[in-house]
């Protein structure tokens, strides 16, 4: 496209004289840059020859009288005037070249001139605002030192919060569940050794470490998501703590808070925590699983295999061998679960979540199955968007499906080929083979990536749940 250009004696000028041209797209660059000021104040800076010259005289003529004196000094001045000409023409000589680097443009969105104007190519204005003007005004650079700064001073206030808090979880206002409801809360959690990395064998000599020998408490608390965030910070539960290496503390929440925001800066830091528990706690029955086959000493077809092995065949739906039975059952690392939990709930703020518990998107088509209809469904789709009456439960469903869904099959055998050499399994590891979770795998698989990394998830894969009383919290 072109543009006509509105001065065009200017523009002719121009044409006449190319170097007429450049001096004034020089002059409008310096202006831009202050390259002038900051020029002429390097050269003052440097003396030179003819400043040492000076101070020379004035050393020598200290006997002059001070009419003498002056006539010295000024047959000094062409000197260091010519001096300074010189160096400030060597600037200026180097000039083109440091502008050139500095404000470099796009060939392919460069401005062309034209007779009767200039000719911009497509997207050369937005490029102009969006990228060119903030890399050559230094905004971007300004821009990334404060959030630097802030995330510097958040930083130092998090340890000051966590130096000055006490540890563990208050008590003191909940109330036990009944013998059966405590039976129903299921009472277990993972084994610090086994989930630090110590790996399955220990696990699987003494199951009953990872049990719960004391019954649930329940807690109610209100305040929404400032409510759970203060209550964590209170009792010691934080991020950072976890993330060097303190025990989660067994807090299981049956919903998110119905505030739950993103434009709240606390959002995806409540989130973590409150699913966190979870996602160790549901870890950690598939976990006793895989222990109770491991600890059975049998390898072979799962017909001949003892009771509780072919128990948990049956629930994993596999008949053929333990082989294959151990492939489907084993953790994922947390890091995926929260990951994909934050991307597809909108850190816990789509309907799917708030109204059905539904915190991975997973799709149901059998109408006894409950679910919700989504908004954006296509005429002649059938499907829902499975609900469940917790978060717990929702994590588990996602667990069975990853490990037992054919679509899958990949992810799971990536997973063992790590076991069976020894390497733990990472969550970066495992996306590549998630790409039929989503219509769009590319996009899915890296924004799933980006999480992972700026949200730091990773470091929460050797995280453990401590071996305290557990609470469940009604928010």
């Amino acid at each position: 496209m072109s543009y006509p250009c509105e001065d065009v004696s200017l523009t002719r000028s121009f044409q006449k004289s190319p170097a007429a041209g450049l001096a004034f797209v020089l002059l409008l660059a310096l202006s831009a840059c202050g390259a002038v000021d900051s020029t002429s104040t390097q050269v003052e800076k440097e003396g030179g020859p003819a400043v040492a010259a000076v101070e020379e005289t004035a050393a020598d003529t200290s006997n002059m009288t001070t009419m003498e004196r002056a006539e010295a000094r000024l047959r000094t001045v062409p000197g260091q005037l010519a001096e300074r000409f010189a160096a400030f023409d060597q600037r200026m000589n180097q000039l083109p070249d440091q502008m050139s680097d500095h404000f470099s443009f796009d060939e392919d969105k460069a401005v062309k001139v034209k007779d009767g104007g200039f000719e911009f190519q497509d997207g050369t204005i937005d490029y102009i605002f969006s990228e060119w003007l903030p890399r050559v005004s230094g905004n971007e650079a300004r821009e990334a030192r404060a959030e630097e700064a802030r995330a510097a001073r958040a930083e130092e206030e998090r340890q000051q919060q966590i130096a000055a808090s006490p540890q563990g979880i208050d008590f003191s206002q909940a109330t036990p569940l009944n013998a059966t409801a405590a039976n129903l809360g299921n009472q277990l959690a993972i084994a610090p050794s086994y989930a630090a990395g110590a790996g399955q064998a220990q696990l699987a000599a003494n199951p009953a470490n990872a049990m719960f020998n004391r019954p649930a408490v329940n807690k109610s608390l209100p305040g929404g998501i400032e409510g759970v965030g203060r209550f964590f910070d209170q009792n010691g539960y934080r991020l950072e703590s976890i993330r060097r290496g303190a025990l989660v503390p067994p807090v299981f929440a049956r919903t998110l808070p119905r505030d739950m925001n993103n434009s709240v800066p606390a959002n995806k830091d409540v989130f973590i925590r409150l699913l966190l528990p979870l996602v160790l706690k549901a870890n950690a029955e598939v976990a006793m699983e895989r222990a109770i086959i491991l600890n059975s000493g049998y390898s072979g077809t799962i017909p001949q295999a003892p009771v509780e092995v072919q128990a948990i065949a049956a629930k994993y739906d596999i008949q053929s061998n333990t082989t294959n039975l151990l492939q489907r059952v084993d953790i994922l690392p947390p890091s995926l679960i929260l990951a994909q939990a934050g991307l597809e709930s909108g850190w816990g703020t789509s309907r799917y979540v708030q109204q059905g518990n539904a915190l991975f998107g997973q799709r149901v088509w059998d109408a006894s199955q409950p679910g919700m209809t989504p908004n954006a469904r296509d005429a002649d789709a059938t499907h829902r968007v499975r609900t469940f009456t917790s978060l717990e439960e929702s994590i588990r469903s996602y667990l069975r499906n990853l490990n037992m869904n054919n679509a899958y099959l990949e992810l799971r055998r990536a997973r063992a080929s790590y076991r069976a050499a020894g390497r733990p399994v990472t969550a970066l590891e495992l996306i590549p083979r998630l790409q039929y979770y989503s219509e769009d795998p590319a996009y899915y698989l890296g924004t799933l990536n980006r999480i992972v990394s700026d949200s730091r998830l990773t470091d929460f894969d050797r995280a453990a749940l401590s071996n305290g009383q557990p609470m469940n919290l009604f928010l």
